[in-house]
């Protein structure tokens, strides 16, 4: 079977795992990846899938040709899109829903600039920007074009490592400031929302989502062992924990 993974950084672990696992030994997967929480941002020419030309973002692709003129998805049995769902949370990034709003159900402090909203009010703003997302926007374009199967993976939830990761000009995450040792808790709900929009969407176009482990949902965070030394973006482990799901789902799991 052929399958084209387009998508974010994210895919960066699951073509590592391809490298790896023999379970794989019966696909033959190309990659057309624009690197970006928000992105892949795609245009549509017939059955062609292009970048937005007006994007900075650099293009990478095993599809010989594609990154300069695109490529024909006609020529794939499956579409894997890696991964759905809204930017990391970074302190460094003040527009980003976290930076701005804070669920009044968890919060220990109150005592920042976010405004304290209900669940409800949260949920119709994750709602909104999912709605409006590049990356939700790309599931309805090759659905629009491309009538074969398709994966969805949502990106993974960050690792521990979260509450003291500082790059340069941040002070660690003060989402741990925010909700205290209810950050787990919070961002077990942040997911499931998403989630749970995600498969609404995936639903209404006959695809299919793969998400996190549900033990990794209910705690909030990715294990240390699946992660990087960047807490938002995983290792080759947990890229075979995707892919082994995407081949059950398509009915290709060996071993």
């Amino acid at each position: 079977m052929k399958i084209c993974v387009v998508g974010n950084s994210h895919a960066g672990a699951l073509k590592s795992a391809l490298a790896v696992d023999d379970s794989a030994s019966g696909v033959r997967a190309d990659f057309f990846v624009m690197p970006g929480g928000s992105g892949p941002h795609l245009q549509a020419e017939g059955s062609r899938l292009l970048p937005v030309p007006f994007r900075k973002h650099k293009v990478f692709s095993t599809i010989p040709g594609a990154v300069e003129n695109g490529f024909d998805l006609g020529k794939f049995d499956a579409v894997m899109i890696c991964a759905s769902g809204l930017p990391s949370h970074r302190n460094g990034d003040p527009g980003h829903i976290l930076n701005q709003l804070a669920l009044g159900s968890l919060v220990q402090d109150p005592n920042s600039k976010r405004q304290i909203v209900s669940e409800d009010v949260m949920t119709s703003a994750l709602e909104n920007l999912l709605h409006a997302s590049p990356n939700l926007q790309a599931i309805q374009l090759i659905r629009s074009v491309f009538s074969g199967r398709i994966l969805i993976q949502v990106c993974p939830l960050p690792t521990r490592a979260i509450v003291a990761y500082r790059p340069e000009s941040e002070k660690g995450s003060n989402l741990a400031w925010q909700y205290g040792d209810r950050v787990w808790s919070f961002l077990s709900w942040y997911y499931r929302q998403q989630i749970s929009f995600i498969r609404t969407v995936a639903d209404s176009l006959g695809a299919h989502v793969i998400s996190s482990d549900d033990s990794f949902v209910d705690a909030g965070f990715t294990p240390n062992r699946y992660g990087t030394p960047d807490p938002w973006h995983m290792n080759t482990a947990y890229g075979r924990l995707t892919l082994r799901r995407a081949l059950a789902e398509l009915g290709l799991l060996q071993g």
